[in-house]
């Protein structure tokens, strides 16, 4: 794979309650809403209804979205875009089962593994991270695609929000509830 730099900055995400459940809905429902080129990254459990294989995986809200047009054969209109984005939103457990490939695809699941992810969380300390972030609320870092996408699903796990800007060269943002865009 080549190695492209690409920043991480972290923008701190505080809740106004103290139940991680309904932080990680919180933000998995602020990546649902964010649209334009800035994408937020959440986690959602999935299953391959081809392979019976069950996973948590990070991806961006537009791809789950895309992800549910596919596999509903939901059309891109105005009333269809509203019923994909229900569709997510509605979904307060983060699981969805998926048979069509074109949808599977869609979400991203080959940027990893989950081997991959728990070899990367024995190297770094992401709740030491974390509290540093929120302590310090800012961070960045150089990373690639993979490496990215893995930190925004730890990180996520974590209560922290973050996003990528595609037109800025894939840089990985903090979000935090102050954060305006």
């Amino acid at each position: 794979m080549k190695k492209i730099g690409i920043i991480l900055l972290i923008i701190i995400s505080f809740s106004f309650t103290n139940d991680k459940k309904d932080l990680l809905y919180e933000n998995y429902a602020k990546a649902l809403n964010q649209g334009g080129t800035f994408q937020f990254f959440l986690v959602i459990k999935i299953k391959n209804l081809n392979t019976n294989e069950v996973r948590e995986i990070c991806t961006k809200g537009n791809f789950l979205q895309g992800a549910i047009h596919h596999e509903y054969k939901i059309p891109y209109t105005e009333k269809g875009l509203l019923k994909a984005y229900q569709i997510a939103l509605k979904n307060k457990e983060r699981y969805f089962e998926f048979k069509n490939d074109s949808a599977i695809a869609n979400l991203g699941v080959e940027y990893y593994s989950v081997n991959d992810l728990k070899k990367l969380e024995s190297k770094i300390n992401f709740n030491l991270l974390a509290e540093k972030i929120k302590k310090n609320k800012k961070w960045y870092s150089y990373l690639d695609d993979k490496d990215l996408t893995m930190y925004a699903h730890a990180l996520f796990n974590r209560g922290i929000l973050t996003g990528e800007n595609s037109c800025m060269g894939g840089s990985l943002i903090y979000i935090g509830h102050e954060t305006k865009f």
